[in-house]
């Protein structure tokens, strides 16, 4: 899976099935993450710079909603994926069956 965000754009029009499409997702996911930490190094350096506090603050908002746009992906990205059969567990007991009481005399 290619890494750059414009290859892993590209690769959505091959991504034809559920795993490959959970791979992009996942893939994105990763970067955003990536993107978080930039965004936080940023941060840090307008604090230390004194840049004006409206920067600051955009930069912790932006760093926030990368995380949690990252952490939604991990959430629905398995939606994407393939379903898998699950695991096989053996079948419940047949439900026993019921006598008819006997006639009364």
């Amino acid at each position: 899976m290619p890494t750059a965000l414009d290859e892993l754009l590209q690769s959505l029009a091959t991504a034809r099935d559920a795993d490959q499409q959970h791979a992009v997702l996942s893939q994105l996911a990763e970067q955003l993450r990536n993107a978080a930490e930039i965004l936080q190094w940023a941060r840090n350096n307008a604090h230390w710079r004194q840049l004006p506090a409206p920067t600051w603050e955009w930069l912790r908002t932006a760093t926030d909603t990368a995380r949690d746009l990252a952490d939604g992906l991990d959430e629905l990205g398995p939606a994407f994926a393939s379903p898998r059969a699950p695991a096989t567990a053996p079948a419940p007991p047949a439900p026993a069956a019921r006598r008819a009481p006997a006639p009364r005399r």
